[in-house]
């Protein structure tokens, strides 16, 4: 299959010039993006929550925006670009946005969460559409002031004007992304990617660091020694592997020991059949539905696992060995 890659030359921001975007919520990601694309020229305005019980009003008329309440941001707007927390944003979708969409305007999202599994139903008269950059916000900041981006993507639900997919590559281009690439997605393929990196890729690399951690502490390895064992050193390593690949990293940077260890002991650790069965679940939209359910339930699980793992020995001894040896050196 041949990917198109998107870049800087093959888009152009003049599909948004004349355009009102009103980006809603000014948090990890709407406030550094509507950085952005201000300082691309375009004309941003912010939709925020209740002024006095979110933070989102006065920080973004700090940073010099017209803020208003969502309902007439995105009245105001010809692309709403949707930008709060997934589980926050279906009552407000329904509460403040949808009878308040223009016909023939477009809305973004960051990711297709709710648009996949229904919570949110768009009408038929607007573009629907999906950029995401592979990064935090603030990471999107920093590398747009370096003069550099975030690689993105990019998906188009529904094209009610005909120029949805240049609408949504312009988005991506007002925030650096195309400076370094944007690849065209699905809604699905985007969402359900999404969440399977975080359950095997984030969720398994944490566990796995505690793993490490307890049992060389159990064995009684010093618990500092095991901490930066178990955190410090794979940091050290996994943005050199970004930068020129695995097996160049194993081959040519590394000890032989390591690549020894990696390449023997390594799949030991790796179970292949739970990694498909959570990618099989995840299609069938059964982590979506577990998700859903528990933020509808005020989320007691998560709340209760976060108290769990704060009070851990590894936490203490992170902070700990944060205050002794994880400052950088002053010049």
């Amino acid at each position: 299959m041949i990917i198109q890659v998107y870049r800087d030359e093959d888009v152009s921001l003049e599909v948004l010039k004349n355009k009102v975007i009103a980006v809603l919520g000014y948090g990890i990601q709407g406030g550094p993006q509507a950085l952005c694309m201000r300082d691309s020229g375009l004309k941003v305005i912010v939709g925020a929550g209740q002024k006095g019980r979110f933070p989102d009003w006065e920080k973004a008329e700090q940073d010099g925006f017209e803020v208003y309440d969502i309902a007439e941001a995105t009245r105001r707007a010809d692309v709403v670009h949707f930008l709060l927390a997934d589980p926050a944003q279906p009552p407000v979708y329904w509460e403040s946005i949808h009878n308040d969409l223009k016909p023939n305007c477009t809305l973004s999202f960051a990711h297709g969460f709710n648009v996949l599994y229904g919570a949110i139903v768009p009408p038929k008269n607007v573009n629907v559409v999906l950029f995401v950059p592979n990064s935090p916000g603030h990471l999107v900041r920093e590398k747009f002031l370096e003069g550099s981006g975030i690689y993105g993507a990019v998906a188009v639900d529904q094209d009610v004007t005909g120029d949805a997919m240049q609408i949504v590559l312009a988005i991506a281009k007002s925030v650096g992304s195309t400076r370094v690439g944007v690849v065209e997605v699905t809604f699905q393929s985007e969402t359900e990617g999404d969440n399977f990196e975080e359950q095997v890729l984030y969720g398994g690399t944490i566990h796995l660091m505690r793993a490490v951690f307890e049992t060389m502490v159990a064995h009684g390895y010093p618990p500092y020694f095991a901490y930066a064992k178990a955190i410090r050193s794979l940091r050290s390593v996994v943005d050199v592997m970004d930068e020129i690949g695995i097996e160049e990293y194993f081959s040519s940077r590394g000890s032989r020991t390591m690549e020894f260890a990696v390449r023997t002991s390594g799949p030991r650790v790796i179970n292949l059949d739970e990694i498909e069965n959570i990618l099989n679940e995840t299609e069938r939209g059964e982590f979506a539905a577990l998700w859903m359910e528990e933020f509808r339930l005020g989320t007691p699980r998560l709340h209760r696992m976060r108290r769990q793992r704060a009070e851990s020995q590894m936490e203490a001894t992170g902070h700990q060995w944060r205050e002794l040896f994880g400052k950088e050196v002053e010049e």
